[in-house]
């Protein structure tokens, strides 16, 4: 490959220009381009490791030569012959061990419509077959990947069943420097979709253990996308165990469905949906459970009663977590008694593309409850990088600037004892937060009198002519579906 398409940017340009050229956008989205990108990338990187050289070689994980079988396919043969194997390779019971990550990234997959397979062979034979793969950085080929599923927010903004969005990466670098990730830590993420935040780990880790990192989703599609996102990134072997698990975690009384049961995490990370609609969370109430409430709330108190005492986390949750009655007031006051919960990051408004929905980050660490009742938490910091701070996913993102300060001040002297008050940098004492019955956290009073900052009109202009672009691609969808 010319040493020009090596990087992770020329690499997603040019597949991206490929789908916006040379297939029917009505007829496949941009997330199922870019999954089949995976599944592809999957195959032609499986049997380019098969022909290394000697002891260098890896035993193919498909079936002996399947990529120059694939190649040679079209119309009917391409689309069974991709069934077939996507159905063999996305065996839940595999007769193979090395098998198991095959299994989550073909899980439930399936080919376009028989109408696209003209299509499919062209980006089989003219993008992915001419490319030696395996010889592109690790570091471009997953950022390839990672941007690709960016340029799909739209599509995946759309899952709103299960509520899935794109987490932007400064916020997430931002993330595992105020945790102290490191390489001896294992991370979990249970709501992990496209396994951004588990990616942004591993980085951090600078670790070269596969049992590192683990995340569960219920979405299988994202399982799929995730797994492919993690191996793409990290260079994890595809004989390995999968990294994430189809699993509903909040059925779970463990932190995580894990490949390797008895390792416990030290820190997890986790942006749990935020909005449900006709979906009702977890239709069992366990019993080693408080209260019952929606998805953020029921995340927040999953991980404080399965973390082990000395496990981190980091949770991102709405104001109506912070700020309401019921389940949410419950978990307030459970996680002050039992957690030392430090810290309290107020997002930007706009960034995650939820019209109206603002966003915290709240920090804290599972502890051993004290006696007589009294609360682990001693002080709750709270860091607003949200007031005059309006963002967009697409003409106006975050950067690692925005929150420079943020990790600057949780982090001075190395210690929460020499933390200093600024302007956006407050302390409240835990017995100020649970002075209120329902345990109001006591910041509304002083925080939500501030002015809804929905961008300058430029940046609202821009975000109405994204939805518009959005609403017209629906109706050309419709329209293509009607007789």
């Amino acid at each position: 490959m010319p040493e020009r398409l090596w990087t992770g940017e020329d690499i997603a340009a040019r597949l991206l220009r490929f789908y916006d050229e040379k297939t029917s956008t009505r007829a496949i989205t941009r997330l199922q381009f870019v999954e089949h990108v995976g599944y592809l990338l999957f195959l032609k990187l499986d049997h380019e490791r098969a022909q290394r050289p000697g002891r260098f070689a890896r035993r193919s994980v498909a079936p002996e030569g399947t990529w120059p079988k694939l190649t040679d396919l079209s119309g009917d043969a391409l689309h069974g012959g991709l069934t077939e194997l996507m159905r063999e390779l996305g065996d839940q019971a595999p007769t193979r061990s090395d098998r198991r990550t095959a299994g989550m990234v073909f899980r439930d997959a399936q080919p376009w419509d028989l109408g696209r397979m003209a299509e499919l062979a062209k980006l089989i034979t003219e993008q992915i077959d001419p490319y030696q793969w395996r010889l592109i950085p690790q570091t471009e080929l997953g950022r390839a990947f990672t941007i690709m599923l960016r340029a799909c927010r739209e599509d995946i903004d759309r899952k709103i069943e299960t509520g899935q969005t794109l987490t932007p990466f400064p916020v997430l670098s931002a993330v595992v420097k105020v945790l102290d990730v490191g390489p001896d830590d294992i991370v979990i993420d249970p709501a992990c979709g496209t396994g951004s935040t588990l990616i942004a780990a591993y980085q951090a880790m600078q670790s070269t253990d596969p049992a590192a990192i683990a995340g569960a989703d219920l979405d299988a599609q994202m399982c799929r996308l995730a797994t492919m996102n993690i191996l793409l990134n990290t260079g994890r072997p595809f004989s390995d165990p999968a990294p994430v698990r189809l699993a509903d975690t909040l059925t779970q009384k463990v932190p995580v469905v894990r490949a390797e049961p008895g390792v416990l995490p030290t820190v997890a990370i986790c942006n749990p949906p935020f909005r449900s609609d006709g979906v009702v969370p977890n239709a069992i109430m366990r019993d080693d459970f408080l209260a019952y409430g929606d998805f953020p709330t029921n995340f927040l108190q999953h991980l404080m009663v399965t973390l082990k005492p000395g496990a981190r986390a980091a949770v991102f949750v709405p104001d109506g977590v912070l700020f309401g009655g019921g389940a949410a007031a419950t978990v307030r006051r459970a996680l002050l008694k039992n957690c030392d919960v430090h810290t309290l990051l107020r997002l930007p408004t706009g960034m995650f593309h939820r019209k109206g929905v603002r966003s915290n980050i709240l920090f804290f660490t599972k502890a051993t409850p004290k006696p007589n009742h009294q609360s682990v938490t001693r002080y709750l910091w709270v860091y607003d990088a949200r007031t005059g701070n309006h963002r967009t996913d697409t003409g106006n993102p975050v950067t690692e600037a925005d929150f420079d300060d943020f990790v600057a001040a949780c982090l001075a002297g190395g210690d929460i004892t020499e933390r200093a008050e600024t302007d956006r940098f407050r302390r409240y004492l835990v017995g100020d937060l649970l002075e209120h019955p329902t345990v109001t956290f006591a910041l509304k009073a002083n925080l939500a009198a501030e002015v809804d900052d929905f961008g300058s009109p430029k940046e609202i202009a821009s975000e109405i002519a994204d939805l518009l672009d959005t609403a017209a691609t629906h109706f050309r969808e419709a329209a293509a579906t009607l007789p």
